[in-house]
């Protein structure tokens, strides 16, 4: 029963505010600007998110479409593959990728403690069927000169998934 007292004065006070004979049409005015503007905002929003939706179900939709893994072009799935070494080796372009069949050849210097991760995303390659690892493992960059700079990769799971 306390409650309709406070409803009553606050239902009082903000008529006072919104009709008040001086600043009321500019509250008003205001009141109805803000509403407006966070309507846009939410419909923005919402087309937003209809559009990323549809687009995934898109993209969904021509994951399942897409040729067999075992008809992949060999030039396709090298693509693949130095696509996912560059976001996940610090020096992506010492690796040479073959290809023949859906089987990959990873040859070239890489850092030791990058080797395994790297031949762990290529297996995972979708249309790889088998990796060949000649890669020349070296513990540090020093005295090599394909190493020497690059760019130090973060190993996140959004950046190094197949």
């Amino acid at each position: 029963m306390a409650f309709l007292p406070i409803a009553g004065l606050a239902l009082g006070a903000a008529g006072m505010y919104l009709f008040d004979p001086g600043q009321g049409r500019r509250r008003r005015a205001l009141v109805r600007d803000q509403a407006a503007s966070r309507a846009r905002h939410l419909r923005r929003g919402a087309d937003a998110a209809l559009r990323d939706l549809r687009n995934r179900a898109r993209g969904a939709g021509h994951g399942w479409r897409a040729m067999p893994a075992g008809d992949i072009p060999d030039r396709v799935l090298v693509e693949r593959v130095r696509s996912k070494l560059g976001r996940c080796s610090s020096h992506p372009r010492a690796i040479r990728v073959s290809a023949h069949r859906g089987a990959i050849e990873l040859s070239g210097p890489v850092l030791a403690q990058e080797s395994e991760a790297l031949l762990r995303i290529v297996r995972r390659v979708r249309g790889v069927r088998e990796v060949g690892d000649r890669l020349e493992r070296h513990e540090s960059p020093e005295h090599v000169s394909a190493l020497q700079g690059g760019s130090a990769r973060t190993r996140t799971a959004a950046r190094c998934r197949a």
